[in-house]
């Protein structure tokens, strides 16, 4: 018995992928906040649509910079061979000097879970 509980267990991934890939887009959110503070300039994510996004530098900027440990500027969920789809997109989040979004928490709405960027602080939990 334990064994079949066991085997259907390890064959069902699909839960383990979206939420492995949940914490890869908060890494790149991180990574994007990070790059800000140590800039002094904006940086953030734009979520172009529901199964890829691209890390930006600068107001207004829709000219991709390559994420680390990315192959592409442009990072596509289907290519990845991932189940995740970003169920917010089109939306853009944008890290001031102080890796603050602004005076707004923001929610970045996945179907493996929602990911939430704290107002002021920039807290990504």
């Amino acid at each position: 018995i334990l064994a079949v509980v066991a085997a259907v267990k390890m064959s069902n991934t699909s839960d383990y992928d979206l939420s492995s890939q949940v914490e890869v887009v908060k890494g790149h959110l991180r990574l994007a906040q990070a790059k800000a503070l140590s800039s002094g300039s904006p940086w953030g994510i734009h979520f172009a649509n529901s199964t890829s996004y691209y890390l930006f530098q600068g107001t207004g900027s829709t000219t991709p910079v390559l994420l680390i440990g990315e192959d592409n500027a442009i990072v596509n969920l289907v290519t990845k061979k991932s189940a995740l789809q970003i169920t917010s997109a089109p939306q853009r989040i944008e890290f001031d000097a102080y890796g603050s979004p602004g005076a707004t928490t923001l929610t970045v709405a996945t179907n493996g879970g929602n990911i939430t960027i704290t107002k002021n602080t920039g807290f990504i939990p």
